[in-house]
C-alpha cells in the first residue's frame, strides 16, 4: 500500500510561511548501532544569542554503539538553501552547487552521500588520526572502529583531512564503518528503499486520513525512529543541539507512538532501557539523560515526577498491545519501586498528593495538575498490571489511586477549570495560621487537557467540558493553542526566535485535537491536524509557531514529541465512514418510524376511550 509514497523525488512540503521552512539539524541511524547528526546548513537566527554552535553544512557525531562518538566529521563546502527528510529516509540538501542526499541503509554499516552537482565543490573528511591512501578510490582511516571511505571522485590527503573534489555531475562517497567497503552504491540505495518501505508498510494504518496527513503520519514515524539511539534505545527530544538529550517525558510519548503504530521492538528497547536507567532516588528518574551514553544530567536539580506515571502507563500499554507477560515480569522490580514511592508520598502528604516538582514546561516548582493526574493514570495502569499477573494487592493500588484522584479534584478544581499549579500559602485567622494550597498564576494551561484525554476523567464530564472551554477560549491563537497566557519562551526568555509572546505549540494544539476526537468531533480534529501540517518544515513538525507571522520557530525544530503526538492523534482518528453513516441513518429512520407508529397507536387507543 505504501510503496508508491517512497519515491526519492518526493518532497513532503507544507505551505511555506517564511525562510524558516527547512530544519537546521536532523538525525539518521541504521537501526542497529550507528547514528549521525546532520547540520543541514540552514542558519538559525541569532545563533550565538540563542546558544548555538557555529557549524557549517556537515555530518557530525558519528556514533557507533559501544565505541561512542567517533572523531570524524564530514564538511561540505556548499551554501544550503533547502533541507528535508524524504519518505525513503534520505536527507536531501539543496544548495547553490546542486543536490546532496545522505542515507544510512538499515541494518548495514554504511553511510552514503550522493551528489548531483551543477558546479565543482569540495568535501572535507576530518579526523584526529592517520588517513592511509589505499588506491585511487579508497582510503582507510584508523579510527576505532576503522572506517573506509570510497568515492568515484578525486581526492587528496592533507595531514588528517581527506579533501574530495567533485565537479558537475553525479558522484558518491561511501563510509564503511568497521566493515569492508561495499562499492555497490545502486544496490545499497535499493536496499534502503526496500527496507524503509517494508518498515513503513508494517505500520498500523490510520483510518480515513487524507493523503497529505497520511504522508505526515509516515514521515513522523521515520522522524521518531531516526531520533532514537539505535543501540541504547534512548530518544532525542530534538536534533537541535540545545535539546539533544533524552527527556523521560518526551521519550515516553515517542515510545507510545511507535508501539501504537505497531513498531513494538523500537518501543521495547526504550522501556527496557528506562527500566534499568540510573535513578535520582528509588522510584524516581532524572529529568533527562545523555542521548549518546545514557548518563543522567545532574544539572536538573528539581525532579519532574510525571516520568513515573508515564513509565507505568507506557509499559501497561505495551503489554496491552502485545500480551507480553514475560516483559511485565522482567520489569516488576522497577514497577514496584515506582509504586512504592507514589504510595509513600501520598501517605506522607497532608494534601494526599505527590510532592511539588518542576512543571511539564519546566518553568516553576509547584504542585502540578499534569504531574498529579499523570501519576493517577500510572497507578491505574499498575493496578491493571497486577490484576493481569493475578496479584491480589491490585485493590490496594486502586485505593491509593482513588485517594489521589479525589485529592486532585478537591485541590485543583478552580470554579470552572483545573488550575495548572498550586502553591503553598499561609492564612492567618483568629490568631491561628493554616497552610493551604492556592492557584498560582497563570493558572489556565493547555497541559490540563492531555491527562483528561488519556483517561483521567471522562471527556464528557462537566469537569472536562468546562475545563476545555476555558482553555480553548483563553489560549487559542493563530489557529493553534498556546501553553499558557503571556508565555515568553522563544520570545524573551531562554530563546529568541519569536516575534511576540504566546506562540502556539504543536503538541498543545494536538492535545486539543485528541480531546475533540474523544468527543467524536472528527472534523474539528482534522482541521487542527491540517493546521499542524501546514505549519511544518517540509512535513517535519516544530515545537512552536510564531504567533504573528505563523512560521515554524527554528531553534527547536523538529521536535520528536510533536511527531509522536501527531501519530497518536492520527491513530485515534476514527471518522464515521459512508457505510457507518448509512447504517446510522437507517437506525435513525427506523427509530423515527417506530416512534410514529407508537404515537399513532396511542392516539387510536385514546380515541377509543
Amino acid at each position: 500500500m505504501f510503496l508508491f509514497l517512497t519515491s526519492p523525488l518526493l518532497i513532503i512540503s507544507a505551505k511555506p510561511s517564511s525562510q524558516y521552512s527547512s530544519p537546521s539539524y536532523l538525525l539518521l541511524n541504521n537501526w542497529v548501532n550507528q547514528s549521525i547528526w546532520v547540520v543541514t546548513g540552514i542558519p538559525i537566527p541569532n545563533p550565538q544569542l540563542n546558544g548555538f554552535p557555529l557549524y557549517n553544512t556537515s555530518i557530525r557525531n558519528l556514533y557507533v554503539g559501544k565505541y561512542g562518538i567517533v572523531n570524524l566529521t564530514v564538511n561540505f563546502d556548499v551554501l544550503t538553501t533547502s533541507a528535508y527528510l524524504n519518505l525513503n529516509n534520505t536527507i536531501n540538501l539543496i544548495s547553490t552547487n546542486g543536490n546532496i542526499s545522505i542515507l544510512t541503509p538499515p541494518n548495514t554499516p554504511y553511510i552514503l552521500i550522493l551528489f548531483n552537482t551543477n558546479s565543482s565543490t569540495s568535501i572535507y573528511v576530518k579526523t584526529n588520526t592517520t588517513i592511509l591512501h589505499v588506491n585511487s578510490s579508497l582510503v582507510r582511516i584508523y579510527t576505532i572502529p576503522v572506517i573506509y571511505i570510497s568515492t568515484n571522485a578525486s581526492y587528496i590527503i592533507q595531514n588528517n583531512t581527506e579533501k574530495i573534489i567533485v565537479y558537475k555531475g553525479k558522484w558518491f562517497v561511501e563510509l564503511s564503518v568497521g566493515a569492508q567497503p561495499n562499492f555497490n552504491i545502486s544496490g545499497l540505495s535499493k536496499l534502503n528503499e526496500m527496507e524503509i518501505g517494508k518498515w513503513l508498510n508494517s505500520s498500523k494504518l490510520p483510518t480515513g486520513l487524507p493523503t497529505n496527513l497520511l504522508k505526515e503520519y509516515y514521515l513522523s514515524l521515520l522522524l521518531i525512529k531516526d531520533d532514537q539511539n539505535p543501540y541504547l534505545g534512548t530518544f532525542a527530544a530534538s536534533p537541535s543541539p540545545i535539546y539533544l538529550y533524552s527527556w523521560v517525558r518526551d521519550s515516553a510519548f515517542s515510545a507510545m507512538a511507535l508501539q501504537l503504530a505497531g513498531h513494538y521492538n523500537s518501543a521495547l528497547k526504550f522501556w527496557l532501557w528506562l527500566s534499568n536507567a540510573g535513578q535520582l532516588q528509588s522510584g524516581v528518574w532524572y529529568t533527562r539523560y545523555n542521548f549518546y551514553d545514557d548518563q543522567p544530567d545532574t544539572t536538573f536539580g528539581i525532579p519532574e515526577l510525571d516520568g513515573i506515571g508515564l513509565y507505568e502507563m507506557g509499559v501497561y500499554q505495551y503489554y496491552n498491545l502485545t500480551g507480553n507477560v514475560t516483559f511485565l515480569k522482567q520489569i516488576l522490580p522497577t514497577i514496584y519501586k515506582s509504586v512504592k514511592y507514589q504510595i509513600e508520598m501520598i501517605n506522607e502528604s497532608r494534601y494526599h498528593l505527590l510532592p511539588q516538582d518542576l512543571s511539564v514546561w519546566e518553568d516553576r516548582e509547584a504542585y502540578h495538575f499534569w504531574t498529579e493526574a499523570i501519576n493517577d493514570l500510572g497507578l491505574k495502569s499498575v493496578a491493571e498490571i497486577y490484576r493481569a499477573l493475578n496479584f491480589s494487592n491490585y485493590t490496594t493500588i486502586l485505593y491509593y489511586e482513588k485517594e489521589l484522584n479525589q485529592s486532585i479534584i478537591g485541590n485543583f478544581w478552580n470554579d470552572n477549570y483545573f488550575a495548572s499549579a498550586l502553591g503553598v500559602s499561609v492564612v492567618f485567622e483568629g490568631g491561628k495560621s493554616e497552610t493551604i494550597l492556592s492557584p498560582e498564576p497563570p493558572s489556565v494551561d493547555s497541559a490540563t487537557l492531555l491527562p483528561i484525554n488519556l483517561g483521567y476523567l471522562p471527556p464528557t464530564s462537566n469537569y472536562s467540558v468546562s475545563n476545555f472551554e476555558i482553555v480553548n477560549k483563553t489560549l487559542l491563537t493563530t489557529g493553534g493553542l498556546a501553553r499558557f497566557p503571556n508565555d515568553m519562551y522563544h520570545y524573551s526568555q531562554s530563546l529568541y526566535d519569536a516575534t511576540a509572546p504566546e506562540p502556539p505549540w504543536i503538541i498543545t494544539t494536538l492535545f486539543e485535537a485528541l480531546y475533540l476526537e474523544e468527543l467524536g468531533k472528527y472534523n474539528e480534529a482534522l482541521n487542527l491536524m491540517n493546521w499542524v501540517y501546514d505549519h511544518s518544515q517540509h512535513g517535519l513538525l516544530p515545537e512552536a509557531i510564531d504567533p504573528k507571522y505563523a512560521y515554524p520557530l527554528p531553534t527547536t525544530s523538529p521536535l520528536t514529541w510533536s511527531s509522536a503526538m501527531f501519530d497518536i492523534v492520527a491513530l485515534n482518528y476514527k471518522p464515521v465512514t459512508n457505510s457507518q453513516s448509512t447504517t446510522l441513518t437507517g437506525y435513525y429512520v427506523l427509530g423515527i418510524m417506530i416512534a410514529i407508529v407508537a404515537i399513532i397507536s396511542i392516539i387510536i387507543i385514546l380515541r377509543r376511550r
